[in-house]
């Protein structure tokens, strides 16, 4: 059995035509137009909020959350830029908070060091089943294991498929960082599930 464990690495898309119309009318105050937006969106959100916290419940708050304070300031919104980068910012640090809350509250250290740099990634299964089970928890743990800024830049790599301006854009970091992060992050993958793969990760 092989098992592929794809981290995709696309760019995003400008504005399109409609969508720049339903932006430009949810500025002048048109709550229907903000429901088309919100409808064009919310699946891709919450599955950011998901990924950012683990949790449906948070990640249902966190996704209205964002589209109320996005609602709210529609009128400022400077459509020379891109609604997605704006909305994911605002979702991404609603769960940054969120998470550091929590962490408050159970004493959990984050080491800042871990990253995902997004590649594909191709895993030959030795063992069957068994080793195939074990081998997808030990990724997922590795994801899970990340800080939340990190897990930021992961998601919106991976999950929403960014490219590294648009992700430099959306959490207002250089573009040198997002690289850096996502760099190390491999190294870190490697390292967890090393034990698994016996060299075979590339």
């Amino acid at each position: 059995m092989l098992v592929h464990v794809v981290l995709l690495m696309l760019s995003g898309s400008e504005y399109s035509k409609d969508e720049l119309e339903l932006v430009k009318k949810a500025k002048q105050g048109d709550r229907g137009a903000f429901g088309e937006i919100v409808q064009m969106y919310e699946k891709r959100v919450f599955r950011v909020a998901r990924r950012m916290t683990s949790n449906d419940d948070d990640a249902w708050d966190i996704t209205q959350e964002a589209f109320i304070r996005a609602m709210q300031a529609m009128d400022g919104f400077d459509t020379r830029y891109r609604f997605f980068t704006w909305i994911y910012r605002i979702v991404t640090n609603l769960a940054i908070n969120l998470s550091q809350k929590k962490k408050r509250h159970r004493e959990i250290k984050y080491d800042e060091e871990y990253g995902v740099d997004g590649q594909l990634v191709t895993v030959e299964d030795f063992s069957g089943e068994a080793h195939t089970r074990q081998l997808v928890t030990a990724i997922e743990e590795a994801l899970e294991d990340l800080s939340p800024p990190l897990k930021a830049v992961f998601v919106l790599r991976v999950d929403q498929q960014l490219s590294y301006s648009e992700i430099s854009e959306t959490l207002n970091i250089a573009l040198g960082t997002v690289m850096s992060r996502l760099n190390r992050a491999r190294v870190q993958i490697r390292k967890a599930v090393s034990h698994l793969l016996d060299g075979e990760l590339v």
